[in-house]
């Protein structure tokens, strides 16, 4: 285009100033947009990228200095330093034979190498790091300083949440580094040095369970329960208070069922020797045994694991009730299925040691439901006054004592019976070979026998008599006796110890032992002698089970609601009342003589005292099978369920006159309304309301004033805020 005056006059003019004042750009001063379609040369932009910007400038330096290096010594001498510095280098000098390089770490060096002088190798983590990775963390670093100035809020922020992370994962290392040195250190050590991993980590080769905190139980002194017990309002709270006593833990579970401890081989060791000595000393040094070991080749790993254990949670239900018979009750299951207690065949008393909260309660509702629930009848001594009251009130085949007298009375009852079966025995020998055909089974229950013992002991000082109370030497004798007899007997306690057992003899004759919870050596001692000491699971529930003095297996104890208890047992009301009626029909049939019918009617499925074996006092032995009488059979004399059972006093009562002295046969009868609340220091309504909501077993009446016999009232006032249906609730 020709050059005009006017495009001179364009080109040239003044700019105009703009509404704020200054001048505005003339529009040829603007740069004019690349024409659609054209793009900018790939030269043009790389060389105004390294000319025209402060990072290329920055890399044209470098390479203009890297070009220099290559061919001049003196600069890679002084640019050599810096080089290596910004990419990872750790030395100012030529790498020596122990230095790490760009992409390898550096090499291990023999301790037992000399060193020689001027040889100089790296010792710290920084040192011996790959280059690489020096001139990340190096370029980070110069990365956060700029953040920092270019953004310092959000850096600071990013900052702060990365500190927090870092040291939590930290601290969790730490504590978990803790935990596996408290729970496998002994162990490491001595891997490590088979392994030859003496410098490595001990978590990085090992692994176990996640920390986990836990509640420790705290054992309590069973005098200390006791002092409680007796506590008046608050004594049964307290007590279960204390028993439920437990710390916090922090620890690495590896009593748990599904634990696993894993330790990591490298790929060179293929020793089967060493892996083997290596999952021996597992075994012999970790904690919580038993383990089981496995090497698993592909995955370079020896594991280690508990066998099979039992179940987490083992249910008495109606399956188990009538699976098995009277005599092998199923307490619980092992890894192998359910256990049982071979009355008859090994073991026919048996004790168990538990803590408070750990079980006793429930093992003995479970062991009534399935004697009584299967025909037996059931003597319970319950110092506690609690559960069996309201599981098993006012069953006629469970009879529950509270006090001391009804102890005591329990006790003679079960020993007299037992005297009369063995006369009928001695008389007919082959009875002896199959005594439940002739014979209900009967089970004495004694719960808190430690506590148990000391009150006898304790009452027989106040009699002023000395030696040994006659209602343990009474237990003693039933212990030795009872197998033959069809009867059985079940003691409870806190922990084993002489109250419970009395002496060796009698520990001896309890042969199948249970051990729950938290133990004291000498507890442990007492059930199993001669075994060591095995930690079962802290879990309520699970407990060390021996049949004999050798034979000691884990356990799982079963539960059983206190509902389904109850209607165990009272099935076997029905159950008794079948089988006693064949009883007497074998005892008749053996004997070559027969019971008149109808004698048994009314006795909630007992058998008459005038049965041989059957008494329930014993004190009936001398009525035979030819004169006894319609008197013989009270109907209404209180021995079923709760009440006393001098079948012998009720069969006479008409002998004496009770309303002189209230004296019949040496009991002592209580006669009226007043004399019954004035003998429980009660008013007159109280008992009449008490007795119209719960009915005083053995009751009857003496023209027009009710009757009583003293330990009934006593009992029934023991019992009356807790027994019966009304008050059944979960344990």
């Amino acid at each position: 285009m020709p050059f005009t005056a006017s495009m001179t006059m364009t080109s040239f003019a003044k700019p105009t100033p703009s509404a704020t004042g200054h001048p505005s750009p003339h529009p040829s001063h603007t740069p004019a947009p690349a024409p659609a379609g054209h793009a900018q040369h790939p030269v043009v932009t790389v060389l105004h990228f390294l000319f025209a910007t402060t990072p290329g400038r920055v890399l044209l330096l470098a390479a203009v200095l890297g070009l220099l290096a290559l061919f001049s010594a003196p600069c890679r001498r002084v640019l050599g330093p810096v080089w290596r510095a910004a990419t990872g280098g750790l030395i100012f000098e030529t790498p020596g034979p122990w230095d790490s390089t760009w992409l390898y770490a550096a090499p291990e060096r023999p301790e037992a190498r000399p060193n020689f002088r001027g040889e100089r190798y790296p010792r710290t983590r920084w040192g011996r790091m790959p280059g690489y990775q020096r001139m990340a963390v190096r370029w980070a670093a110069v990365g956060y300083l700029w953040a920092l100035v270019a953004h310092p809020l959000v850096t600071l922020w990013a900052t702060a949440v990365v500190v927090v992370y870092v040291v939590t994962v930290r601290l969790v290392h730490v504590v978990h580094n803790w935990g596996l040195r408290k729970a496998a250190g002994i162990f490491a050590a001595g891997a490590a040095g088979l392994l030859g991993y003496e410098k490595r980590d001990p978590a990085r080769w090992i692994a176990v369970p996640r920390l986990r905190v836990t509640m420790l139980p705290i054992a309590v002194a069973p005098r200390l329960l006791r002092t409680a017990r007796r506590l008046p309002r608050l004594g049964d709270r307290l007590e279960h208070l204390l028993g439920a006593l437990a710390v916090p833990v922090l620890r690495v579970p590896l009593d748990a069922d599904d634990a696993a401890v894993r330790i990591a081989l490298d790929a060179e060791i293929t020793n089967k020797a060493l892996i083997q000595e290596v999952a021996d000393l597992a075994l012999a040094r970790l904690p919580e045994g038993p383990w089981q070991a496995s090497h698993r080749h592909r995955d370079l790993v020896i594991e280690l694991t508990h066998p099979k254990r039992p179940p987490a949670q083992v249910r008495y239900d109606a399956g188990a009730n009538q699976a098995y018979p009277i005599d092998e009750v199923p307490i619980g299951q092992s890894a192998t299925g359910w256990e049982t207690l071979p009355l008859k065949k090994k073991t026919p008393h048996t004790v168990v040691s538990a803590s408070t909260g750990w079980g006793k309660t429930t093992f003995a509702n479970v062991y009534i439901a399935h004697t009584a629930g299967n025909g037996g009848f059931v003597l319970v001594n319950d110092p506690k006054r609690i559960g069996y009251l309201r599981t098993f009130g006012d069953l006629p085949n469970v009879v529950i004592r509270s006090t001391l007298d009804g102890w005591i009375d329990n006790i003679e009852r079960f020993h007299a019976e037992m005297n009369y079966r063995y006369t009928i025995i001695e008389q007919y020998p082959e009875i002896e070979d199959n005594p439940e055909a002739y014979f209900q089974p009967w089970f004495l229950v004694t719960d808190e026998k430690g506590s148990f013992t000391s009150e006898i002991k304790a009452w027989w000082k106040e009699q002023g008599e000395k030696g040994l109370p006659e209602p343990l030497r009474l237990e003693k004798i039933n212990l030795w006796q009872g197998r033959a007899a069809a009867m059985y007997m079940l003691d409870l306690a806190q922990q084993a110890n002489l109250d419970v057992f009395l002496d060796s003899d009698g520990r001896d004759q309890r042969m199948a032992r249970i051990a729950a919870g938290p133990q004291t050596r000498s507890s442990w001692m007492m059930l199993f002698p001669g075994i060591a000491k095995v930690k079962a699971l802290m879990k309520k529930g699970r407990a060390m089970l021996g049949i004999g003095p050798d034979d000691v297996k884990e356990v799982q104890l079963a539960q059983v609601s206190i509902e389904d208890a109850r209607a165990f047992a009272e099935a076997g009301a029905a159950i008794a009342e079948m089988e006693n009626r064949a009883r007497r029909e074998s005892l008749s049939a053996f004997m070559g003589a027969s019971v008149r019918a109808g004698t048994s009617e009314g006795l909630a499925g007992q058998m008459p005292s005038s049965v041989p074996g059957q008494s329930r006092d014993g004190r009936s032995g001398e009525l035979s099978w030819e004169n006894a009488t319609e008197s013989d059979f009270p109907i209404n004399s209180g021995y079923a369920g709760n009440g006393s059972t001098d079948m012998s006093g009720a069969a006479s009562f008409n002998t004496q006159d009770p309303s002189e002295n209230g004296q019949v046969n040496g009991e002592e009868w209580i006669i009226g309304v007043q004399a019954a609340a004035d003998l429980l220091g009660i008013s007159r309504a109280n008992f009449e309301k008490s007795r119209q909501r719960r009915a005083i077993d053995g009751e009857t009446r003496r023209g027009a004033q009710p009757a009583w016999k003293a330990l009934d009232l006593q009992e029934w006032r023991s019992q009356a805020p807790r027994a019966g249906r009304s008050a059944m609730t979960e344990d």
